[in-house]
């Protein structure tokens, strides 16, 4: 028996309840589960599809855990540092079980799985690379320094047969989730995948690398996994497409990502691959999107409707290393209180963006600005205390080191 699973919170269900109605088209035979991390109030209606089963993350964790997690997290990290407890409770509340895939939200099968682990039965670990090729020339549409940082793995896909190592890549996957789980350039972590990389040498033995070029197709990989049809059946690559990855799909308007320039991607989709994404875009419309996007993310904002920025966030994952803090999301509790205290809750518009370039008016003008400024600087103070201040200015940008602003012990 496989089971199948993804992970979102409610404004991506229509996404999700797409992936399903793939499954149920490919694998009728399988199960289906959808965990919704910040549950599943207000939506229980739009989830009576009787081959889709429904997992709400308080089955899987303590309030504490999740308490804690979704507010050091911000939504994509929290989603995915859920992912090992989700195996873990596959593979102790279903005994039949052999073999359970994770799959995004925002993939969709085209046809069977099985290519994926029909030639390897042996093995317990199921990894696909970002890329197959090997290139002299980077000539690739997304380029490749880029997943030197993300993981040379994708983790929009992931398979675990049953076996005797397979409690231990969960368990340890999932200890590395709980505290480094984040984004972060400097720390060199990208969620749960990057910890991936790791794979080949710990569990190298029980390791299947993925190298079916219609697996994880998506528009880091488009350039060598070209989209064809032939009587109806899409391939990638020249083999069958397997599944999708519509990884930060535009919904809006007709490209396919919004992680790559238009004027790049104009190069690759025409023909089949325009057909497949339109195709998609309707499902996703069918199924509600324009409703569930609107639904907002429950653990957003403080139970006073503040909003949790980022720099809150890292903030606390700093902050709850020396303490513990309860009651996170409330008003009354004490790391609210702190934060007030300090002045670092706003509620402005620009919070609500979580401060993003596109809620800054005019930022060119203004860059022109500080350019301007820092000229001036350097010819007021040399360049020698001009280059302590940008390596100063570099320590401060991360708001990690304004932990001080909590008044905290380590930092007084």
């Amino acid at each position: 028996m496989i089971h199948i699973f993804t992970i979102t919170a409610r404004n991506y269900l229509a996404i999700a309840l797409t992936l399903g109605k793939s499954v149920s088209k490919f694998h009728p035979e399988a199960r289906f589960t959808i965990c919704v991390a910040d549950g599943v109030e207000g939506v229980e209606d739009a989830l009576t599809d009787p081959n889709h089963r429904v997992l709400d993350v308080s089955k899987l964790l303590s309030k504490g855990e999740i308490d804690d997690l979704a507010f050091k997290y911000n939504i994509t990290e929290y989603c995915t540092s859920i992912k090992p407890a989700v195996f873990r409770h596959i593979f102790e509340t279903e005994q039949d079980v052999d073999l359970v895939y994770y799959m995004d939200p925002d993939t969709c099968l085209f046809s069977r799985l099985d290519p994926i682990v029909e030639s390897s039965p042996n093995k317990t670990l199921y990894l696909a690379p970002h890329l197959i090729d090997c290139r002299i020339e980077d000539s690739h549409g997304y380029p490749e320094y880029r997943h030197l940082w993300e993981g040379i793995f994708n983790l929009g896909f992931c398979a675990i047969r049953r076996g005797n190592r397979s409690a231990e890549i969960v368990e340890w996957w999932d200890a590395r989730l709980r505290e480094y789980c984040y984004a972060d350039h400097l720390d060199g972590l990208h969620t749960d995948q990057k910890w991936m990389d790791y794979a080949p040498v710990f569990f190298g033995d029980v390791l299947e690398i993925v190298r079916h070029k219609g697996v994880n197709v998506a528009h880091w990989n488009i350039s060598e996994r070209p989209v064809t049809v032939i009587d109806g059946q899409y391939f990638a690559g020249g083999q069958d497409l397997i599944f999708f990855h519509f990884s930060g799909f535009d919904f809006k308007g007709d490209l396919l990502t919004k992680h790559s320039p238009a004027e790049k991607q104009r190069e690759y989709m025409v023909g089949p691959l325009t057909n497949l994404s339109r195709s998609y875009r309707e499902n996703v419309k069918k199924n509600g999107f324009d409703t569930f996007i609107t639904i907002p993310y429950a653990f957003g904002t403080f139970d006073d409707s503040t909003p949790i920025t980022q720099p809150v966030r890292r903030l606390y994952r700093m902050a709850s290393k020396q303490q513990i803090y309860t009651e996170q999301f409330k008003s009354t509790g004490r790391f609210y209180k702190i934060a007030a205290q300090a002045g670092l809750l706003d509620r402005s518009p620009a919070a609500r963006g979580n401060y993003t370039k596109a809620t800054v008016a005019n930022l060119d003008a203004k860059l022109g600005r500080i350019a301007s400024l820092l000229r001036v600087a350097l010819k007021a103070i040399g360049f020698r205390r001009y280059a302590q201040l940008v390596k100063l200015a570099s320590y401060l940008g991360r708001f990690e080191n304004h932990v001080f602003l909590l008044g905290s012990k380590r930092d007084s």
